[in-house]
């Protein structure tokens, strides 16, 4: 999956479908997403039959504790709002916003840490360009605020789909999709995170491989890690277990990581 240029929400995207490959095993297909005549998304998938074959795992599980014992985000903001720690303009500006609940539940395996000890609380700019006013806040304040607690380049939580979904695996699979891409490459900026530092950062593109079937309405630990930042671009890896330890599926991504500039009355797109 690559991303060419930016799209805009309120204009219709066209997406045309190619068939690049039917095979006895295999069938692959090329999608193209235009958006006033000019193609602003390309992906390739692949798609296997089910067949018995060789099988091992040397990826294994991290140690962390089991979603039941971790604060949600809604728990979390809560905290958060009346932390003494964080500014009170910041958390002022959060909190005049409505909270409304993800589609995708997450728990965050550091925060049990910053849940019971004092840190200093650093507020750098977001990982997606990001203000408090404007989209999902109740996650700014409560992923800005855990990333203070190490500013590693990794990051480890279990997520869900709230509800219960169907059997189908094409829905799971589409869900696991939307939900990996929603953090994912502001792992990438947590060095590089300090007092007043504005960024930005887009997709370029976007790799999964799903090993085994998945159910993305139970829970998932997702495991990121970013051993590369360079050039405006940062790389980061992921893979995610389900509750027995089996890795289900592994990702990578590269994305366009800036400085937040002024930008003008006529502004060019970032890419």
């Amino acid at each position: 999956m690559a991303v060419l240029d930016l799209s805009c929400v309120v204009v219709p995207i066209i997406y045309q479908v190619h068939r690049a490959c039917d095979g006895s095993s295999f069938a692959t297909r090329k999608v193209e997403a235009k958006q006033k005549g000019l193609v602003v998304f390309t992906l390739i998938a692949s798609f296997q039959k089910e067949e018995i074959g060789f099988e091992h795992q040397a990826a294994i599980m991290p140690d962390v504790p089991p979603p039941e014992q971790l604060l949600n985000l809604e728990e979390i903001r809560e905290r958060r709002l009346t932390d003494p720690r964080i500014p009170a303009q910041y958390r002022n500006s959060v909190a005049k916003n409505k909270f409304r609940p993800w589609p995708i539940e997450m728990r965050f395996c550091e925060d049990s840490v910053s849940q019971h000890k004092p840190i200093q609380m650093r507020c750098g700019g977001s990982a997606s360009q990001h203000k408090p006013r404007q989209v999902w806040p109740q996650i700014l304040i409560t992923y800005q605020y855990l990333i203070t607690v190490h500013h590693l380049p990794q990051c480890k939580y279990w997520s869900r789909a709230r509800g219960k979904l169907s059997d189908d695996q094409a829905l799971h699979r589409c869900v696991v999709a939307y939900a990996s891409d929603l953090l994912y490459s502001g792992v990438s900026l947590n060095p590089h995170r300090e007092k007043d530092l504005n960024t930005y950062s887009l997709s370029l593109d976007h790799s999964i491989w799903f090993h085994k079937p998945v159910k993305a309405d139970d829970w998932l630990l997702y495991v990121i890690e970013s051993p590369s930042t360079h050039g405006g671009r940062g790389f980061v890896t992921g893979r995610m277990f389900n509750r027995q330890g089996e890795l289900i599926v592994s990702l990578t991504q590269e994305a366009l990581i800036r400085r937040e500039k002024t930008r003008g009355p006529n502004p060019r797109p970032k890419l």
